[in-house]
């Protein structure tokens, strides 16, 4: 019934996101044809601000969502509704501290966006997206319980739905208004939709609900404050890092802001494919680590280090070599940042990527305590090197090179440190060494494809010859060295039963 559940709920997140990427991309395109760049960038910088403001929540969901579990596994519908009720009590709280901060920087919002003059009604369409990010957390609570249920297919095709509609309403009013303030109202009325519609049904589901007005025990209410904290400080650096980046990028052109952001989708639509794909090799590490020891621990977590590596490195590639051609067919010429800007964004991705195994670890075992600070010591080490690079006049290279740096000085030694010393003793050697090669032959593949690709023709034409070079080309190098290793039995292994289940489930 479990393996049904994490079938179902892979093909659902997949389809639904499948589904949500396609309108997302048409909705883009009639946009910028539409509304022009300034607004994109508006855009983008608005999505930053409110997604500093969301680490008000950062750890909650997540946290209230483990606590689940227990109950959910024993029938304890008692334990299950207080703990609800304690999630409902939260989420009104973060709501209104999201308001009140939101409404703490009107004041600055001109200096913001100064560049983009054309932009007209700025506090009005801020107010518009505060409302929608405050109001994202209304009736969203029980969308948690759906979750902690296993029948997270539920969710996702009500976030499909709605996502759809919000995208075809927007592209009507887009098309025929151009208006961008029914355009946020329109994104509003659907969240709103969204989450009241998940919460009616999960109330359906679940009937305990609302039968009980108790909070839980102090115990409980502890163990939850615990797994919140640890939970926020693992998230904080990534989402920090995130965030910021947009507003430095924005102190130098707001519009720049809009063409990076059409980059910045096409990195998170391939993360969110590589999550799914990498749901099936962390399903079970956490019962894995509980039940086996020593050299077995080692292999499994050198086998998703390989994995890892082979996805993380095709998709760097592809994305370096693809981006900017994407951009011109998609959405036009002369919406393009410059190329050592994408090299350094898909570098970041990479090194983001790589640090999956040590995440997966340190989950899985439960070790937030030796990498308690390591968010807060990454946001500051990118936020310091990133202004010092802005005032050198190094630009956007400057803001993505701070980034990069904050990788190297923290995740890409204090993780695997953490794993070595508290659960994988002498893994972190062999950890580097392979990620040293690895990288080299990346790096090296990645310029001999991309050296291809730049001599293909432009146009749609030339983009599918790229597509190809790029799908074959790195992946017959990569199988040629490593075919003979243990690790790539456990990779193809993994593909197949991934591939399995959805198509399974398809039928």
């Amino acid at each position: 019934m479990r393996s049904e559940n994490s079938a179902r709920n892979s093909l659902a997140a997949i389809a639904g996101q499948t589904i949500s990427v396609i309108f997302g991309f048409i909705t883009r395109y009639w946009f910028i044809r539409v509304l022009g760049e300034g607004y994109l960038g508006v855009n983008g910088v608005f999505c930053s601000v409110l997604s500093l403001l969301s680490l008000t929540e950062l750890g909650l969901g997540s946290a209230i969502t483990y606590a689940l579990y227990r109950p959910l596994a024993d029938h304890d519908d008692e334990a299950a509704g207080r703990i609800m009720n304690l999630y409902a009590k939260a989420y009104r709280v973060v709501a209104l501290v999201v308001t009140l901060l939101g409404l703490c920087l009107v004041p600055f919002l001109g200096f913001i966006t100064r560049d983009v003059p054309e932009v007209r009604h700025v506090t009005l369409i801020y107010l518009l997206f505060l409302a929608n990010s405050a109001g994202s957390y209304l009736f969203s609570y029980r969308r948690a319980l759906v979750t902690a249920s296993e029948r997270d297919s539920r969710s996702t095709l009500n976030l499909a739905v709605f996502s759809v509609l919000q995208n075809l309403a927007q592209l009507v009013i887009i098309i025929v208004t151009g208006n961008y303030i029914l355009y946020l109202a329109a994104q509003i009325v659907c969240t709103l939709a969204s989450n009241i519609e998940i919460s009616l049904a999960a109330k359906k589901m679940f009937p305990f609900l609302g039968k009980t007005k108790s909070l839980p025990d102090e115990e409980t209410k502890k163990s939850i404050a615990d797994n919140v904290k640890s939970a926020f400080i693992s998230r904080f650096g990534s989402v920090a890092v995130t965030g910021t980046d947009n507003l430095l990028i924005a102190s130098i052109n707001v519009v720049l802001v809009g063409l990076y952001s059409n980059y910045l989708l096409i990195l998170q639509t391939i993360q969110t494919i590589l999550s799914q794909v990498m749901n099936a090799v962390t399903a079970s590490v956490g019962n894995l680590i509980a039940e086996v020891a020593g050299e077995r621990r080692r292999e499994i977590y050198f086998d998703i280090t390989f994995a890892v590596a082979w996805m993380y490195g095709f998709s760097a590639i592809a994305l370096d070599c693809l981006m900017t051609p994407f951009i011109r067919v998609a959405f036009g010429a002369g919406l393009e940042i410059p190329e050592t800007a994408v090299h350094l964004m898909v570098l970041n991705f990479y090194l983001a990527g790589i640090r999956q195994p040590n995440l997966i670890y340190i989950n899985a075992a439960g070790l937030f305590r030796p990498v308690r600070y390591k968010g807060f010591v990454e946001a500051a080490v990118n936020l310091g090197v990133s202004v010092l690079f802005l005032r050198l006049g190094m630009g956007l290279d400057g803001v993505l090179l701070g980034t990069t740096i904050s990788h190297l000085a923290t995740s890409v030694w204090w993780e695997p440190l953490a794993v070595d010393r508290n659960c994988l003793d002498g893994s972190m050697k062999k950890w580097m060494a392979n990620n040293l090669v690895f990288g080299a032959v990346v790096a090296l593949t990645g310029w001999g494809t991309r050296t291809i690709c730049d001599l293909l023709p432009g146009g749609i034409g030339g983009f599918a010859m790229a597509m190809g070079v790029v799908v074959i080309l790195p992946n017959a190098v990569f199988l040629a060295l490593s075919f003979r290793r243990g690790e790539f039995r456990f990779f193809t292994g993994v593909v197949r039963r991934f591939a399995g289940k959805i198509l399974r489930r398809a039928k």
